[in-house]
């Protein structure tokens, strides 16, 4: 660690920002930073302040410049570095097979978003259900061109082939008498069910033999039928239950569209008979005129919004949320890069840092805080060596939910943290032991428009019952609504406080376990009091901003309230665009947007940052709590 004092040399803040989705271009975001929070030209107060843009000090990366500051005002001797973690250019190019698995994985999950979100769930959810229709229906019409046969052969076919093997294994379990008797009495059981759907094709057969136009009533049933019945199965197998309740609703839109064409075809073409409209009114029918016309549309609107928007922006999400083997590894990378990037700045001539991060880049921030604060929280300086502001927060009783701390409290915790912080640094440049000792310097952390708002549903697994959940059931809130919405909503729940207890989520404050404090817990090997891996969040305040959603596209719909989940310590600021109050439309890229009018450089979303960023580090990050929202009224987030 380089040396540094303090109490004598230079003081030097870093900025670490991280971007969030889309195709980011390198220094984008830091830059809108910067004029959010230092150099806004039409600003009077930033006139006189200056930057300079220069690489890392190893010059081995000119494309993600260091932009220094001048001396901050009224900060005695202190100037500012900024950073950017960029991560972009390790998220390789999302397929658009890749964004729509994750999008089944979410609609698996139910209608369960915040309030005022559940209505994009639902129009996702029947869109993926038009989607499987579209699907199974361009499959059987394929099929049915290149079989030349009857459409009804792609059903008889497969059932017979299955039927076929159950026959054997059953033979097979029979030849082997009382030691495969589990397996064939089942198999017998299902074979005496499997000819009842063949009694019922022969009676259909008898019942509707067809005319001389060859098309009996077993032939009808399938093309209508069939493609029907598969994406049925196919949403009921991809997307569970909470499938099937968006699958009824997209049968729904479906009649609709029968009736216009009923209604069509009987304006265009009223000489034939309505007996001949009907048959072909079914939209995904095999034989319906509209069939493939309907299907196509489906399919390439969706490829539309995938190029537009979906693979650019949630193909990020997708890939960092999602846990299959190739993007574990893209996590993986982005993660090493980022510890790497905020251990570099520990080793720097710096005393504070600040992490700002805007949107998924949040979460991004999270997991490296998390990381690299578990890295060095077993070589920070000895407890008893660093002060009494320290001891404080340790014997502190506040907990994130059961027992927060009141508007003043939360004042001195902040005020505390950042003195527990400044001891922190002092002790390690001064190990009394002669051994390296590693700093912790993050005192704040600042979110803008944070997908962490929906970490139940993006970060949690609806897991059995787990050992530990009586324990962690206490931190579960439970609903009442019909439809499922309780039991995928309590697992998810469960599973979060089982991170928590298990400290894999540090929350702020930090969760209080057995008799450990809230930053520190006795070492069984040496039976000295150490850092445990949960305090990040007792030292490093965290301050989330965000734009109030309304009706879905007005304000922010990704960011929102962290402080009901991650703790009530959080301060969560609602801002807005205008001094006068009231939503724009889709603000999620607005947060240091500084032209933006009316107020530009004076609305209170810029005031807010500023506050929260606080370069001059004179104390109005603690300010901040007198502003911030009322954690209460999120409580049912």
């Amino acid at each position: 660690m380089a040396a540094f004092d303090p109490a004598t040399g230079h003081k030097r803040t870093a900025i670490l920002v991280v971007h969030g989705i889309g195709s980011q271009r390198a220094l984008e975001t830091a830059r809108g930073v910067i004029r959010g929070v230092w150099l806004d030209r039409n600003n009077p107060a930033d006139r006189g302040k200056r930057i300079w843009t220069h690489p890392e000090r190893d010059g081995a990366d000119i494309d993600l410049s260091v932009m220094t500051t001048s001396e901050v005002p009224d900060a005695k001797d202190r100037c500012v570095d900024f950073h950017e973690l960029y991560w972009a250019h390790l998220m390789s190019e999302t397929k658009a097979v890749a964004v729509l698995l994750w999008l089944y994985e979410l609609c698996r999950k139910g209608p369960i978003m915040k309030p005022g979100m559940n209505g994009l769930w639902w129009a996702t959810a029947i869109f993926l259900c038009l989607m499987n229709l579209s699907f199974a229906l361009l499959a059987l019409q394929g099929i049915f061109l290149f079989s030349r046969n009857g459409a009804q052969i792609m059903l008889v076919a497969p059932y017979l082939l299955l039927f076929a093997s159950l026959f054997l294994g059953f033979a097979v379990a029979a030849s082997w008498g009382k030691r495969a008797s589990r397996l064939a009495r089942p198999l017998a059981v299902f074979l005496l069910w499997g000819l009842v759907p063949m009694a019922i094709y022969v009676a259909v057969g008898i019942w509707w033999p067809g005319g001389d136009d060859g098309l009996d009533g077993v032939e009808l049933l399938t093309q209508v039928g069939l493609p029907t019945l598969i994406a049925f199965l196919a949403t009921l197998l991809i997307m569970g239950k909470q499938g099937k309740r968006a699958f009824w609703r997209a049968l729904v839109i479906s009649f609709v569209m029968s009736l216009i064409y009923i209604a069509a075809d009987r304006l265009w073409h009223w000489d034939t008979s309505f007996c001949s409209t009907l048959i072909k009114s079914w939209v995904w029918g095999m034989n319906s005129p509209w069939s493939v016309a309907a299907a196509s549309a489906v399919i390439a609107l969706y490829l539309i919004v995938n190029a537009a928007f979906l693979q650019s922006y949630l193909g990020d999400a997708a890939r960092y949320f999602r846990n299959s083997p190739g993007n574990v590894a893209v996590r993986r990378a982005i993660r090493k890069q980022a510890v790497d990037t905020l251990e570099r700045l520990h080793n720097g001539q710096y005393d504070r840092i600040v992490v700002v991060a805007h949107s998924l880049g949040t979460v991004v921030a999270y997991d490296m805080l998390r990381a690299y604060f578990s890295r060095v929280s077993g070589d920070l300086p000895p407890v008893t060596q660093l002060g009494q502001d320290f001891a404080d927060i340790d014997r502190a009783n506040w907990q994130p939910k059961d027992n927060p701390a009141s508007i003043e409290d939360k004042k001195v915790l902040r005020t505390k943290a950042r003195a527990a912080i400044a001891r922190i640094e002092y002790a390690a440049s001064q190990p009394d032991d002669g051994r390296p000792r590693k700093s912790w310097l993050v005192t704040d952390f600042v979110t803008l428009g944070s997908a962490l708002t929906h970490a139940y549903y993006l970060m949690c697994l609806d897991n059995e019952r787990s050992e530990i959940e009586d324990e962690a059931e206490a931190d579960v809130e439970a609903d009442s609504e019909p439809g499922g919405k309780v039991d995928v909503e309590a697992g998810l729940k469960r599973d979060f406080a089982r991170r928590v207890r298990e400290r894999e989520f540090p929350t702020c404050p930090p969760k209080r376990i057995d008799n450990d404090g809230l930053l520190t817990f006795e070492n069984a090997k040496t039976g000295e009091r150490q850092v445990h891996n949960g305090a990040l969040f007792g030292l490093t305040r965290w301050t989330n901003i965000y734009f109030p959603r309304s009706q879905i596209f007005w304000g922010d719909a990704i960011g929102g309230a962290l402080s009901p989940i991650f703790g009530r310590h959080i301060i969560d600021l609602e801002v807005s665009t205008k001094k006068a109050g009231g939503a724009d439309f889709f603000t999620h890229t607005a947060y240091w947007d500084v032209e933006r009018k009316p107020d530009t450089y004076q609305a209170p979303h810029i005031a807010a940052l500023r506050k929260a960023v606080d370069l001059a580090d004179t104390g109005l990050a603690i300010a901040l709590v007198d502003e911030g929202a009322d954690p209460s009224r999120h409580a049912g987030d």
